[in-house]
């Protein structure tokens, strides 16, 4: 199971949830509460948004294959930068001499002038027989930029070219991105069925472009698996938590939410950041959430994913 953390609201200094909680997010790298027999360690990602930097519009983006709990840089930079938006990724992979470990294969994708990241908790299950019948449902442009060897970036390649041409002028209103999620999966499901796939194979999607976060809670064929499979994470549901309030910090002795106020901030993260989980809500199984800013208050939509 990889780790995936966004954040939107108040600008924040990313270190506060990298690595202060007591569930900090660099920690479940190491000593996660949610699959713990599961560690992360093929690299990670940070994309963020941040209003005091030159050309704005442009996210900061930080990859390595490095594991985040030795990178001096990632700790320098969590504590300097200061985003109103970002999303994380600590990529997990199976201990096989199979998996590549590169630099290529870690999240957030963000392909150029797209403007939209993607990150994804997972595993299309006999993926290699799915990938070149995805091509029909990618813009050429896009399947160019493909680069590396991991399912998620070609589940991404697939969510841009369908965003894209419900609305190519980049105004992203929260139906054109759910559609957009519907539409990808509808795609990989027919493929899926094209070669006889029914393995069970977990989609937990997060999405941003600093507007917005869009993340998913699904699974392909919940509870199929082959009657000689060993155990697996990617038989399970993999865990989706949020939480939201006025702004995120040291309250009451703990880092956690400020409980009164209006809603102007919101986490969602593939487990919750402290030991008490009293303040975070659990999404439920097939579920996407869109959360963005409206009126300098954060705006949720949720929805049921029927295919």
């Amino acid at each position: 199971m990889c780790r995936m953390l966004s954040y939107l609201g108040a600008p924040l200094v990313v270190e506060e949830l990298l690595y202060q909680p007591d569930n900090s997010f660099i920690k479940q790298t190491y000593h996660p509460k949610y699959m713990h027999h599961l560690l992360n360690l093929a690299g990670f990602g940070l994309i963020a948004w941040d209003n005091n930097s030159i050309n704005m519009e442009l996210p900061h983006i930080y990859k390595t294959i490095n594991l985040p709990f030795y990178d001096d840089n990632l700790w320098n930079i969590a504590n300097k930068i200061n985003p109103f938006c970002f999303l994380a990724h600590i990529r997990g992979v199976s201990y096989s001499e199979n998996q590549v470990v590169s630099a290529q294969n870690v999240h957030p994708f963000m392909f150029r002038g797209t403007g939209v990241a993607l990150a994804h908790n997972g595993a299309l299950i006999e993926f290699e027989k799915m990938k070149f019948d995805l091509l029909e449902f990618i813009t050429p442009p896009f399947q160019e930029y493909i680069h590396g060897t991991t399912d998620s970036e070609w589940i991404y390649a697939v969510f841009i070219s369908q965003l894209k041409m419900l609305n190519p002028q980049e105004k992203y209103e929260t139906n054109n991105i759910m559609q957009a999620i519907l539409n990808t999966f509808k795609i990989l499901q027919r493929v899926r069925h094209k070669h006889n796939i029914s393995t069970a194979s977990p989609v937990n999607l997060f999405i941003t472009n600093g507007e917005f976060i869009a993340a998913t809670r699904f699974v392909f064929d919940f509870g199929w698996q082959p009657f000689d499979a060993a155990p697996s994470t990617h038989f399970a549901y993999h865990s989706l938590w949020y939480t939201y309030g006025e702004s995120y910090g040291y309250y009451d002795k703990q880092y956690q939410m400020k409980p009164e106020g209006a809603k102007k901030s919101i986490i969602i993260a593939s487990e919750p950041l402290t030991a008490d989980t009293t303040t975070w809500i659990e999404v439920p199984e097939y579920t996407m959430l869109v959360a963005r800013r409206e009126n300098d208050e954060i705006e949720i939509t949720s929805q049921d994913i029927i295919l």
